[in-house]
């Protein structure tokens, strides 16, 4: 038997491609509606939702006066002034002779607080002896406690800044994922991954019993660039300066534990500084792994960055701090 089959017209085609593209566009709607504005770094990245991820504790306000700046010149003590790594990588003079470099850009002070998050301190002490390393940036941070920006809960649905279609369909995928429990190798988006985890009494989202972090806190080469360190603490104490070296643990090691999951092996640097008496280095590794237990969303769970609790906490540790070593008391970040 012979079947005959009448092609379709281009109005009938026309009509298809159309109601096709239509039905397409009403989904992707569909889930810009149902997701939430994305404010998290690794929610962004990560393509997890922000219903599961986003914070939910609330966060008290900054004072004003913590904002405040001061120029090069009269920043003393808690006064503050701050340069970043891309400074550094634009002035090689700063790079190659941070000491006088800092003399000679009209700085008085005494006291140098040089920051950076745990997995990203070894490359830029490298760049630092090395001007053909490039250095990334960050805040390296003259006379001051670390900055504290205060967190916003944003609107559910910004019309004037959509998530995206595919960044929907991806977040739709990772629910999924997460819904069906899969092992940890299967919950890797990116540069983020979830990591299963009894986290209800320590963050406040919704999908506690996930938490999100970098991939570059898990690929960490082990630490072995005490000598650069050395070397640029012996430069800044020929110019007259004491170095403070602030090294912000990776959330990865406050929540997980030194090293956990690392794909190499794990070298602590808080308890390496501690081995040269000339080194001033707070052990926030220490201090946040156990302040971390006590107040909610320590850092954001939606994010690689402390919270704003955090962030006061950290100001708070560095001003005593500062105010003990201004004493001239021993051991001025021992807690």
């Amino acid at each position: 038997m012979n079947v005959h089959l009448k092609p379709i017209s281009f109005r009938k085609y026309s009509l298809i491609v159309l109601y096709s593209l239509l039905t397409m566009a009403m989904l992707a709607w569909g889930m810009e509606l149902y997701f939430e504005r994305l404010y998290g770094d690794l929610t962004r990245i990560g393509n997890f939702p922000e219903h599961s991820f986003g914070w939910q504790s609330e966060q008290p306000a900054v004072l004003p006066e913590n904002f405040k700046d001061y120029s090069l010149a009269e920043a003393d003590g808690l006064k503050v002034d701050t340069m970043t790594w891309q400074e550094l990588k634009t002035d090689e003079a700063l790079r190659t002779d941070l000491g006088n470099a800092l003399r000679a850009a009209g700085f008085k002070g005494r006291y140098v607080i040089i920051e950076s998050v745990e997995r990203l301190f070894q490359g830029r002490m490298k760049a630092l002896s090395n001007s053909r390393e490039p250095i990334v940036k960050h805040d390296l941070i003259v006379n001051s406690a670390f900055p504290m920006f205060p967190l916003v809960k944003r609107a559910r649905v910004s019309f004037d800044k959509l998530n995206g279609a595919d960044w929907g369909v991806k977040a739709l995928y990772n629910s999924i994922k997460l819904a069906l429990n899969l092992p940890e190798k299967y919950l890797k988006s990116g540069a983020v991954q979830a990591i299963s985890f009894n986290g209800c009494a320590l963050f406040s989202h919704r999908l506690c019993n996930y938490a999100l972090f970098v991939t570059g806190d898990f690929q960490k080469e082990t630490f072995n660039s005490i000598d650069n360190v050395l070397a640029i603490n012996k430069n800044l104490q020929a110019s007259g300066f004491q170095p403070i070296w602030l090294i912000v643990p990776d959330k990865a090691t406050v929540y997980l534990g030194y090293g956990e999951h690392n794909k190499y092996p794990y070298q602590n640097m808080w308890q390496n500084f501690a081995q040269h008496p000339e080194l001033i280095t707070p052990d926030l590794g220490t201090v946040f792994s156990e302040k971390s237990r006590s107040i909610k969303d320590f850092y954001m769970p939606n994010d690689t960055h402390l919270s704003t609790n955090g962030f006061l906490y950290l100001g708070e540790v560095m001003t005593q701090g500062m105010r003990n070593l201004q004493a001239n008391q021993p051991a001025p970040f021992s807690h």
